[in-house]
């Protein structure tokens, strides 16, 4: 057994936490500490007090806003009105409101939370405000109170009160009250809690963002610095604690227009539970704290001294990685220059270590697509465009009529399509640029027999395009979204330039053994994202593969192969709807399966790109099936003498008949090929 040395970070650390220490250590032995222990129990007090003081005050103007608006809408004429919805005269009422209650400004809903009147606002839409838990909790009999934000940063307290009807039983509506927590109310707070201590109110938005909205100090850049740091708090469940919460978020040391504070901070909630915003209350310690501040100074001092033998020692440790990681630097440079050719000899251990390792993965990579670039630039055909998604089958004639669109028609009111790509046993493939978001897509229609056959197929196919839609990867063409037109369903998807691997194969024959590796890898990855989303592919193909001319493989289709069912019986066509050269024999059979069946597809894959030809061929499906039930293929290493033996054996571990026997994940697939590689 090794036992592991320690890391750069680590020794530094150590030999810093060392010296500093030493020096500290001496320092705080001949200097009190008990003035500091002092005026922080005496600034803690304040800052509880005054905290204590302007929640009585919240709490009081609140009670006192409630009040009012109760005894407001106690008037039966009031409630007349409200209950006739003239939404003129309710408008006169807010208004009157508003100078009675002594709010800012008041809304009335009926009682079904429809907003009738809002005072500062004619014409304000009549909106459905039930779903408000203020609104709500009003309509449910009971006055309600919070805090909002309102017109962008204005921090709000608010009160809703029901207007009772006739019957005390029935609520006829509620009148919201608003208030602003302005500078005028900062000031007030101040002057009753003295002048040592000075209060800040700010919102919150959406986003979690903080916004200063009243100060007794002014505004200024270390205080819009101080609320711009703050961090948004939880929600809570409404009722799970009084609704205006006395928690307190935050206490710590600040600077402000060079005087020290210490900051004591509280949310202030919406009735939902979330914050809208909150308070700060600041202790002038410049005072409080002088004995603290001597102290501070010598552990400065004495921390300077530390710090720089520290640095000095971390110096001479440093320089242990400076050839290293100049080496790394180098080969990085060459890199960026398109030279991947680097050879890293750094030996070291720890993070220098990884990273070097990493380093030689990441030329290992590099090199292996250029061969794929390199490779494909020597490919004599020019046609670079969108690849055909399936192979054609049929006249295109018959394949414009079954997908009912032609180029140049508008198809589901945004899409204007502009080419046939192909046709296949599922659907038709179009080119189309979504005139809304001005982007050229793809757009696959849907045989209707696919989704008639079964009464749930149709639920089952959402299902796996749901998930299909959540794997985003650069190896893999992305599904936009599923949608229905004129009884047609259709897929949109990533639009993609390229040439499949089925058509690369058929031109150029077997593929070079690094070509092949990079394939296979940039594949693995595609299938690791998929299966982490907790999608099987069933139809890996080269058909289902794109190179694009920067090398990048793309594979498609992910959740529509779901479509594919097995069919009752022997028919001419085949057992199972697909491919059945790259089935794994689970899949065949009509078994349950999982990710290991697109693992088998995989070796297939593989298999063809390093001979030319899939593992197993018969002249017809009853055949190829039976052999691929019953046969083990040929290794690679048999067709092609230049394929590894270290590949051939990996990729006949891939074919084997039973699940367990191969390669368990898309992640060990890749790693075993990398170490091949």
């Amino acid at each position: 057994m090794t036992t592991r040395g320690f890391s750069l970070t680590t020794k530094i650390f150590l030999g810093t936490a060392f010296v500093v220490a030493a020096v500290l250590g001496t320092t705080l032995a001949v200097t009190a500490s008990s003035a500091a222990k002092t005026a922080d129990q005496s600034v803690t007090k304040a800052l509880g007090d005054a905290r204590q003081q302007i929640n009585t005050q919240l709490d009081e103007r609140r009670s006192a806003l409630t009040g009012q608006a109760e005894v407001f809408v106690k008037n039966p004429a009031f409630r007349a009105i409200v209950e006739q919805k003239k939404l003129g005269d309710v408008l006169d009422q807010a208004q009157e409101a508003v100078t009675q209650i002594g709010a800012n400004w008041v809304q009335i809903t009926s009682d079904k939370g429809i907003r009738l009147a809002k005072s500062n606002e004619a014409g304000a839409d009549t909106v459905d405000l039930s779903a408000s838990p203020l609104i709500g909790g009003a309509l449910e009999g009971s006055s309600k109170g919070a805090y909002g934000v309102y017109t962008g940063d204005t921090l709000i307290q608010t009160t809703a009160v029901p207007i009772l009807g006739a019957s005390a039983s029935r609520v006829a509506g509620v009148l919201m009250a608003v208030r602003a927590l302005d500078n005028a109310f900062a000031t007030s707070v101040k002057s009753a809690g003295g002048s040592d201590v000075d209060v800040v109110f700010f919102s919150t938005d959406d986003k979690g963002g903080a916004h200063l909205v009243a100060s007794t100090i002014g505004r200024s850049t270390d205080l819009d610095a101080l609320i711009a740091g703050l961090k948004p708090v939880a929600p809570i469940e409404p009722g799970s604690v009084d609704s205006l919460s006395r928690e307190v978020t935050m206490k710590l040391d600040v600077k402000i227009k060079g005087t020290n504070f210490v900051a004591l901070g509280e949310p202030l909630r919406s009735a939902s539970g979330s914050q809208v915003g909150g308070f700060i209350v600041l202790r002038n310690t410049d005072v409080e704290f002088a004995s603290f501040n001597r102290l501070k100074n010598i552990i400065l001092g004495g921390g300077a001294i530390g710090l720089l033998i520290a640095g000095l020692l971390s110096f001479g440790i440093a320089r242990q990685i400076t050839r290293p990681v100049m080496l790394l630097v180098d080969a990085t440079k060459r890199a960026a220059d398109g030279d991947y050719s680097a050879d890293i000899t750094v030996s070291a251990g720890g993070e220098i270590g990884a990273l070097a390792n990493a380093f030689r993965a990441m030329l290992t990579d590099l090199r292996d697509k250029q061969a794929l670039v390199e490779f494909l630039g020597g490919n004599t055909p020019t046609d670079a465009r969108t690849v055909r998604i399936e192979a054609v089958t049929g006249t295109m004639a018959n394949a414009v009529q079954h997908g009912a669109l032609t180029p140049g028609q508008r198809f589901a009111v945004r899409y204007e399509v502009k080419e046939v790509l192909g046709v296949g046993g599922m659907g038709m493939v179009f080119k189309a640029v979504d005139t809304e978001l001005g982007e050229v897509i793809a757009i696959k229609t849907l045989k209707q027999e696919l989704l008639s056959e079964d009464a749930n197929a149709l639920e089952r196919f959402k299902s796996e395009i749901r998930l299909a839609r959540r794997i985003s990867h650069r190896n893999v063409v992305r599904t936009h979204d599923l949608g229905e037109f004129s009884g047609v369903y259709f897929i949109t998807m990533e639009y993609v330039e390229g040439t499949t691997l089925k058509e690369l194969v058929k031109r150029r024959g077997r593929l070079p053994i690094p070509v092949t590796l990079t394939v296979a890898k940039q594949l693995c990855r595609a299938l690791e994202v998929a299966h982490d989303q907790g999608v099987i592919h069933r139809d890996i193909k080269p058909q289902n593969m794109v190179v694009e001319p920067d090398g990048v493989l793309k594979v498609m289709d992910f959740g529509i192969a779901r479509l594919a069912k097995r069919q009752s019986g022997m028919t001419e066509q085949g057992m199972v709807v697909g491919t059945p050269e790259y089935m794994a024999p689970e899949q065949l059979m009509g078994q349950d399966i999982d990710a290991r069946a697109d693992i088998y597809a995989a070796g297939c894959v593989i298999y063809e790109c390093l001979t030319g030809t899939p593992p197993i061929t018969a002249e017809n499906q009853f055949s190829l099936v039976a052999k691929l039930l019953e046969e083990t293929p040929v290794a690679p290493i048999m067709v092609n003498s230049e394929v590894p033996q270290a590949l051939s054996d990996l990729v006949m571990r891939t074919l084997s008949k039973k699940p367990e026997d191969r390669p368990q994940t898309a992640l060990q697939l890749h790693d075993l090929l990398a170490a091949i590689g």
